[in-house]
């Protein structure tokens, strides 16, 4: 609105002396800004461009080809997009009270896959889940939201074991990070907050305090022991030493950042966090209605072994979709603004992605990214 002003002045300065017809230039300029300024925040009140959004992942989570196991995507791409959608969906069930049926309905075939051990098969006698946290974590959100959605204890006994294993581990281990993946033996700050957030929900069903006892020892074990070099962001991975191993990365600290804010009682624009990830990753534009997020910490610099710290995920996709989830979580409104003008814009004047004609394994990263935002859409 403020920049649309800029065009006003010249609008009267020239119809002031004597110059109508040239006013028009920059009257015109400054009523096109006013309008898509109040357009894009209609469509943000309304929860337009979030039904919209919310539709898209509906209708592409019902296709059949997205539960099976025959093409060779990796399942904890499938496992994150589940995770991510059950969040998208559950919010959504605040806002879209006509299709809650349909909305129940898909979170329930997501969370038939996940208890799959052919789909995951850190579900055997025997997995070390102190180095699965990663799975421990999303399909523990894609269980929670859909219990909690429903009061349906189809699945408690997964949901019950997944809860209890990381509440009474992560105390027992004096609040430190779990091993991601049992290939490796790396640690990632946004997976383990991504467990804080599933406890988070173990513990809103059940009426533990799991989260609330494990949040404030883990945030602290990270401020005092796992920074970054000269900020004050952890690392996108690290060792069982603390030491760093790979630096943060956009989408690896926004994770973070975004599952920390939705796992608290609340979150602050002033949050130290949110702020030096605005620093580091903020790509600023002279557009007023445009924003994007560089994936590395430096503009010309790319993030050393960046898909190690965001593993199974790869880099360079989903900046801009985290960025919208943590403006929305951290009432960063300026910056949630114009994220969300970019995706308005695409839908007023770009072609619509074909779902349908992507193969499943290309399907599921552009739905993630959908889920991503339609998180935030939903503030």
């Amino acid at each position: 609105m403020l920049f649309s002003l800029a065009f006003v002045l010249p609008a009267w300065y020239l119809y002031r002396n004597g110059r109508p017809l040239l006013a028009l230039a920059p009257a015109f300029t400054a009523l096109i800004l006013t309008a898509a300024t109040l357009a894009i925040f209609w469509q943000d009140r309304q929860d337009i461009q979030a039904q919209y959004d919310l539709g898209t992942l509906m209708t592409e989570l019902q296709r059949s080809d997205l539960y099976g196991n025959s093409d060779l995507r990796e399942p904890e791409e499938t496992l994150f997009l589940f995770s991510t959608a059950s969040q998208a969906l559950a919010r959504g069930l605040e806002y879209d009270t006509l299709r809650r049926d349909t909305l129940r309905g898909v979170m329930k075939r997501m969370a038939d896959w996940t208890i799959r051990y052919r789909n995951l098969p850190q579900w055997a006698p025997g997995s070390d889940w102190d180095r699965e946290v990663y799975f421990l974590a999303h399909a523990g959100i894609v269980l929670g939201h859909y219990q909690l959605a429903t009061n349906d204890e189809t699945y408690a006994p997964y949901f019950q074991r997944i809860g209890r294993y990381l509440g009474t581990r992560l105390m027992k281990g004096h609040y430190k990070h779990l091993i991601s993946h049992a290939d490796e033996s790396l640690l990632r700050p946004a997976d383990n907050a991504a467990a804080i957030y599933a406890l988070t929900l173990f513990d809103a069903y059940y009426g533990e305090t799991y989260a609330r006892d494990t949040r404030a020892e883990w945030t602290a074990y990270i401020d005092k022991e796992l920074h970054y070099a000269e900020s004050r962001l952890p690392c996108a991975a690290f060792t069982t030493t603390n030491r760093c191993s790979i630096e943060p990365s956009a989408a690896a600290t926004g994770l973070y950042i975004c599952y920390r804010a939705a796992s608290a009682v609340h979150a602050s624009a002033d949050d130290i966090p949110y702020r030096e990830w605005l620093h580091y990753f903020k790509r600023f534009s002279g557009n007023p209605f445009s924003l994007s997020v560089r994936p590395n910490m430096r503009d010309g610099e790319v993030a050393r072994l960046c898909n190690a710290g965001l593993s199974p995920l790869e880099c360079d996709q989903y900046e801009d979709a985290i960025g919208l989830w943590a403006a929305a979580e951290y009432a960063g409104g300026y910056t949630y603004f114009r994220l969300f003008a970019g995706y308005v814009f695409d839908r007023w004047f770009g072609t619509p992605p074909a779902y349908a004609v992507m193969r499943p394994a290309r399907r599921v990263r552009a739905l993630t990214e959908v889920a991503l935002r339609t998180i935030g859409e939903a503030h």
